[in-house]
């Protein structure tokens, strides 16, 4: 139901979202908007936790020592995490010639569009599986099937169990951005904005890191 503003009270400012009763109704980004960031949209981790205007934050690491080599800020859309991460991995490498040759992540990049980009890169994909069950043998010509069962064979790897290991060590960048960055609620509008603060969260830390390592 949407009020009309008949009653007596003060009429919304143009610029702001009409009075609504969303009572009973799920939140959504046609319905919900930050009238102050835009560029911010509903997202959620778990399915019982409310949805809140969120920016996505996505960090590139290298696992031996935990640096950070690159950070990027993007839309929080649920695919966010795969599309920032191939283009981290194409700017660090025209940028800083840097071009890895494995790629640890979480289940969350477990997809055939994904896989095969890393293949096109030749990178071998160290990535967690969305089933503990054998996938089947793909048919010959489903190229993304058979990304995904190379990656499931490889899963017992040394290599492998090293990669998903050492990528825990990327929560440790996000806990440091949060606590000492001051990234867990940003006090700024834009994701711009966002980029740079987190830009200089991660060479903060990255310079505190290799303090330490060469000390």
């Amino acid at each position: 139901m949407v009020k009309d503003g008949s009653g007596g009270g003060a009429s919304p400012r143009p610029d702001s979202n009409a009075w609504v009763d969303f009572k009973g109704q799920k939140r959504r980004n046609r319905t919900h908007r930050s009238t102050t960031d835009p560029e911010a949209r509903l997202y959620t981790k778990s399915s019982g936790q409310a949805a809140l205007p969120c920016h996505s934050m996505h960090v590139l690491m290298e696992n031996r020592h935990g640096i950070g080599v690159d950070i990027k800020v993007g839309k929080a859309d649920g695919h966010a995490e795969r599309k920032c991460c191939l283009k981290m991995l194409d700017r660090v490498k025209r940028k800083l010639g840097i071009e890895p040759a494995t790629l640890g992540a979480d289940k969350g990049y477990d997809t055939e569009d994904f896989l095969l980009a890393l293949e096109a890169r030749g990178i071998d994909p160290h990535i967690a599986c969305k089933s503990r069950k054998e996938i089947d043998v793909p048919r010959e010509d489903d190229e993304g099937a058979w990304a995904r069962w190379f990656n499931q064979q490889a899963a017992t790897d040394r290599a492998f169990k090293i990669s998903q290991r050492k990528r825990r060590l990327d929560e440790e960048i996000f806990g440091w951005l949060k606590c000492f960055g001051g990234l867990r609620r940003v006090r700024v509008v834009g994701r711009w904005k966002i980029q740079q603060l987190a830009d200089i969260g991660l060479a903060t830390l990255n310079l505190v890191r290799m303090s330490r390592l060469l000390a």
